[in-house]
């Protein structure tokens, strides 16, 4: 299958709770996803969403806000009163199967809030052992469900993070081998999505987008067949990128990717997720912005699986597919989006 879908985040905020639930019915916002013909939801959540205390912050005021602006559901969110993020969580779960959607779970952050500060896997209130056994536990509880599909280990592992040095502290394809395999021998059905670094050696790219590593450490899972590689991909709006400078821009793109993770493809090394990727003007540096995200369109075509980062419209450099209303379409968006999406997977 290919996974052709956007990110929806907000689990791994201080909201501990899908971002946009304040005005929009959950259900509704899932069937409005599948209406549009993405087949995937890129899921983000933070281990702190597990622990016992955890409360959304809308807490019980769920149902209280009126009709949704999409399909009427009328009160919104009724079920999700008194629920904890994770059964929150359930939920979001319960309506993409409902709906034919399928969940990549990616664990965003191990505290709410804390992707910027966290460079690697774990931090001092989440150590590594907690970290497996967090995802070990997510992948009983939906052991069985046909709408989780896979598990996204670690979302832009940067900074100190290294592939292949030799320093356990900091190798992150050595951790995301003892997670994937802790995963598979409890749930043997999930896909392990393992997303790159920041620097291998003194290369750099985007945060988790540079995969060159696996050249000579690739990844090695007790089933081959369940891994997954993961790079995020933006364009200048994201950050001025050396290579949105150079005179031969965008025809210097394809060796810009072909060197930190096209070459998985090229190679029939495995298959990729484009895990994040996203634009909020396409005139911005200059025009460049739109340029690139038509390369990237052209890139991915109908073979890599991706997420489009994102749903939400309150993602700063980004914004999202919809508007601030919260329910209407950012049309141009979805029309450069269409040619590259899959069918839709089913029930």
């Amino acid at each position: 299958m290919r996974l052709t879908g956007v990110n929806w985040f907000g689990l791994e905020t201080n909201n501990q709770e899908p971002h946009g639930v304040w005005v929009r019915d959950y259900r509704s916002m899932v069937k409005q996803i599948a209406d549009l013909g993405f087949n995937a939801i890129r899921l983000p959540w933070a281990n702190q969403i597990l622990r016992s205390g955890a409360k959304a912050s809308d807490g019980n005021s769920f149902g209280n806000s009126g009709p949704d602006a999409y399909d009427g559901t009328n009160p919104i969110n009724k079920d999700l009163a008194g629920k904890s993020p994770l059964e929150i969580m359930d939920k979001v779960i319960e309506a993409a199967g409902e709906f034919g959607v399928k969940i990549i779970l990616d664990n965003h952050s191990r505290e709410l809030d804390g992707y910027m500060n966290e460079q690697v896997w774990y931090t001092d209130k989440t150590p590594e052992k907690q970290w497996i056994d967090d995802w070990v536990s997510l992948a009983k509880r939906y052991a069985g469900n046909i709408a989780v599909v896979a598990a996204d280990l670690d979302n832009e592992p940067h900074g100190i993070a290294t592939w292949g040095a030799g320093d356990t502290s900091t190798d992150w394809n050595t951790a995301a081998e003892k997670c994937g395999n802790a995963i598979l021998a409890a749930n043997p059905d999930w896909v392990i999505v393992v997303e790159g670094v920041e620097k291998v050696g003194s290369d750099g790219y985007w945060w988790g987008g540079n995969l060159s590593g696996v050249k000579s450490k690739p990844i090695n899972l007790s089933d081959p067949s369940k891994l997954m590689y993961s790079a995020h991909e933006y364009g200048p709006e994201v950050h001025d990128q050396p290579w949105f400078s150079d005179a031969s821009f965008p025809n210097n793109l394809p060796a810009v990717w072909t060197s930190h993770f096209d070459f998985i493809m090229q190679q029939s090394l495995g298959h990729i997720l484009i895990g994040e990727f996203g634009i909020k003007d396409r005139s911005a540096a200059g025009g460049k912005a739109g340029v690139w995200f038509d390369t990237v369109l052209s890139k991915l075509g109908k073979t890599y699986s991706w997420t489009f980062w994102c749903w939400n419209p309150n993602s700063g450099d980004t914004e999202g597919l919809l508007g601030y209303d919260w329910v209407t379409p950012v049309q141009w968006k979805i029309d450069a989006l269409k040619p590259a999406m899959a069918p839709m997977i089913g029930k």
